[in-house]
């Protein structure tokens, strides 16, 4: 619980506050679970308090001081914090739902699992930030900076990143299902695993946020398919499970397709792969040239196959299967047409002798 003499103090105004501050700079602010709901705290100097689990709702902080503050598990929702400083601070678990963080200073801030849906961040600082597993659902980060931040396992679904600079961010495993990303400024340093399906469908996974715009345009905008159709000769498609990938052969794949030239993508079969993802792979295939299936653990691998390839007569398959988990016999893929035999691997080191992908990406006819 909060110090009621502290409390009673913050509530007196920021000037009276502040004044406060300044005569017992050596007090360390205690504001545990403090109600502070529709407070007016503007240019309050709130550095280092103890705000943990405290309900700061609609409250306005625009240009206060809160550089390393505690607010873990703190309620900001609708909260003003134009220009305000939280350099350092602890807001892992906090929610900021619907909060204006306009220009708000978030320098090397642990938002970790933090809740920013719909939040407005344009022209906040975050760079350094800790964003890793934080609910980013619709906020707009309009030319922020995300320079060196980690966003992995964050939820970026329709989130808005327009001039915003990610020179050294981590965007891995990240849920991206209908972002726009435009005019980014800087390089990423990771970019991978990021799905373009919304949960409970199918999931489809590539490695660049300007790759997940395009997909997403694919398969929900069919003025798109017809422009493109024909056009796309350089995507190539992975399909498998990634549970079942022990040897972690799927990411290090699209690795070597990227760098054969081509726009890899990756479809994880998993328990929610039914009719819908059978047409979206169909979809898909009809935008590559050439698709490495991975066949391990996929009980109706071989059927998958045989409906793509006559989708997508065009469509170069390389099917793949590590025995020790397979669920489809040799026999029971046919090379025809443009479906190559069947290659059996014991090992990660075995797969990449046999499989020649140079040749593979550079032939004609199996």
């Amino acid at each position: 619980m909060a110090n009621q003499f502290h409390l009673e103090m913050l509530l007196q105004g920021p000037d009276s506050w502040n004044e406060w501050r300044r005569n017992n700079s050596g007090v360390r602010p205690d504001l545990r679970e403090a109600n502070l709901l529709n407070a007016d705290l503007s240019r309050a100097v709130l550095d280092g308090a103890d705000l943990r689990g405290s309900d700061l709702s609609k409250a306005q902080l625009s240009h206060a001081s809160l550089h390393g503050a505690n607010l873990e598990g703190a309620t900001l929702s609708l909260a003003d914090l134009l220009g305000a400083v939280l350099n350092e601070a602890n807001l892992c678990g906090a929610s900021f739902f619907g909060a204006l963080l306009f220009g708000t200073r978030l320098k090397t801030a642990n938002l970790s699992g933090a809740n920013l849906l719909g939040s407005t961040l344009m022209g906040a600082d975050l760079s350094g930030a800790d964003l890793s597993g934080a609910h980013l659902m619709g906020a707009n980060f309009h030319e922020a900076n995300l320079e060196d931040a980690n966003l992995e396992g964050a939820n970026l679904t329709a989130a808005l990143l327009v001039g915003t600079r990610i020179e050294g961010a981590r965007f891995v495993n990240c849920s991206v299902h209908g972002i726009s990303a435009w005019n980014l400024d800087g390089e990423a340093a990771v970019q991978q695993g990021l799905c373009v399906t919304p949960k409970g469908e199918p999931r489809i996974l590539v490695d660049s946020l300007e790759h997940a715009i395009f997909v997403n345009l694919l398969l929900d905008t069919r003025q798109m398919r017809d422009l493109v159709a024909g056009a796309c000769g350089n995507v190539a498609l992975c399909v498998g499970r990634r549970r079942s990938d022990s040897l972690n052969l799927l990411p290090e794949l699209m690795r070597l397709l990227s760098e054969e030239g081509y726009l890899p993508i990756l479809f994880d079969v998993d328990h929610s792969f039914v009719k819908k993802g059978l047409e979206m792979l169909k979809t898909l295939g009809k935008f590559s040239k050439l698709l490495i299936a991975d066949l391990t653990g996929i009980l109706s691998g071989a059927a998958i196959l045989g409906q793509l390839s006559e989708a997508a007569p065009h469509l170069f398959i390389q099917p793949l299967v590590r025995p020790s988990g397979k669920s489809v016999e040799s026999g029971s893929l046919n090379p025809q047409g443009r479906l190559h035999p069947l290659i059996e691997y014991q090992s990660r080191e075995e797969l990449f002798r046999r499989l020649d992908l140079q040749s593979l990406c550079r032939s004609e006819e199996p």
